[in-house]
């Protein structure tokens, strides 16, 4: 009897194996912000309805070899909005222990401090408001990038800032659990410009549903900066999922992709 197909069997296996054990989840919320026009879409699998506000942010080329396209914030009055909780889907796996939180994205500031609100920050995401303050990733005025998880009344849970964001396009990523607090980084590096454990006496909100917006806190704080690929994963997503997030390559999409070579590669085998 050939061995050849008992062989064939045994790569297949560990070539499939292999390749599912890769697979994670994918972002809970993608939104591209590459469409050129109309209003964005999500392409994570919950598919939600994203919304503009009245005086809708602008449309513009990004200019650079990951960001084609880019929503251009005003600073003042723009924004997108996401509201969750409203279709059925609220992110809660920022307080849930064996879960976590990521967000990413591409921004590139314009300028800071141009909306009234008088707080030496402002949201590229953001989620909550008065009694159910959530977590937001932030850009400073000083251009330090920084992320910040809150208790429902507002106490910081964990909300360090630091590196320097600078001019033009960074990717910029956050990442939260109840036992590592938050760490921030700049562009895929493997070592954050910032991180803060978790205050001990301090329980991140459970009860928020306020809607997601970018480049907007409901009580009137406003990001003047071009945005794109914003992303928000329901657990940390890892340093190599990062870059590859950077990259614009899905870790689920690599790994189907792996799965077809290893298919071509059995028929070439057979």
């Amino acid at each position: 009897m050939s061995q050849k197909p008992i062989a064939v069997f045994i790569l297949l296996s560990l070539l499939t194996t292999a390749t599912f054990a890769a697979v994670k989840s994918g972002p809970y919320l993608y939104l591209p912000l590459d469409e050129g026009s109309g209003t964005p879409k999500d392409l994570s699998d919950n598919q939600f309805k994203a919304e503009m506000s009245k005086a809708a942010p602008k449309w513009v080329d990004g200019g650079h070899p990951q960001v084609k396209k880019a929503l251009e914030f005003d600073g003042t009055s723009n924004f997108v909005k996401i509201d969750m909780e409203g279709q059925g889907k609220d992110i809660d796996s920022h307080y849930h222990p064996a879960k976590g939180l990521s967000i990413c994205a591409w921004v590139k500031v314009i300028k800071t401090g141009t909306d009234k609100h008088g707080q030496t920050r402002q949201p590229i995401v953001m989620k909550g408001a008065g009694g159910q303050w959530e977590f937001a990733l932030l850009v400073y005025d000083d251009l330090s990038a920084g992320m910040s998880v809150w208790t429902c009344p507002g106490s910081g849970v964990s909300e360090p800032s630091g590196g320097k964001i600078g001019a033009g396009w960074h990717f910029q990523c956050g990442t939260f659990n109840t036992t590592e607090g938050v760490k921030v980084y700049l562009d895929a590096a493997k070592t954050p410009v910032a991180e803060a454990e978790p205050k001990a006496d301090a329980i991140p909100c459970e009860t928020g549903k306020r809607p997601v917006f970018i480049g907007h806190r409901e009580d009137g704080q406003f990001l003047n900066a071009a945005i794109a690929q914003v992303m928000i994963w329901d657990r940390i997503i890892s340093l190599d999922e990062m870059g590859m997030a950077m990259e614009g390559i899905s870790t689920a999409v690599e790994a189907e992709e792996k799965l077809a070579t290893a298919w071509s590669r059995i028929k070439v085998l057979r």
